[in-house]
């Protein structure tokens, strides 16, 4: 097998495995926090933005809270930060406005993680389809291998 080919099934079978276990761990993470107390905070920023290279948007939420000290956060939801299209993140991020009070949910053994939304889950399931179109590339790689192999 050319090295070529054993380093796309490399990254193909890496990928799929990172993402499932980025997706198993968010998802016992969304299923912990739902335990989580509340206290009020306040919006800092709520913005979109397109990256330097004008490619993609992407969001950036912070906001405060005090458990003790005053905490700033930029989880805005535990899923992670990835949106099927650009409509459903900027209808994300319009949710919030700066100076809004706010429910921010903590972790009590660890104030620093913490998050708004506790029961959005449609972050995940990007994740899965990466890890799942990964794994069926490498093994259609290795089933469908060409001849000069």
């Amino acid at each position: 097998m050319p090295p070529k080919a054993i380093l796309a099934l490399c990254v193909g079978y890496g990928a799929g495995i990172w993402f499932s276990i980025q997706a198993v761990r968010r998802s016992f993470l969304l299923k912990k926090a739902r335990k989580w107390p509340s206290v009020l905070g306040e919006i800092l920023e709520s913005t979109t933005y397109t990256d330097p290279g004008g490619k993609s948007t992407n969001f950036r939420i912070r906001y405060q809270f005090a458990v003790g000290e005053t905490i700033e956060g930029v989880t805005p939801r535990l899923s992670g930060e990835w949106f099927w299209n650009k409509k459903q993140q900027e209808a994300f991020v319009a949710r919030y406005v700066a100076g809004q009070h706010v429910e921010v949910f903590y972790d009590p053994q660890n104030p620093k993680r913490n998050c708004l939304d506790r029961d959005d889950k449609s972050g995940i399931a990007p994740m899965w389809v990466l890890a799942i179109s990964g794994t069926v590339l490498a093994s259609l790689l290795l089933w469908l291998k060409p001849d000069h192999w």
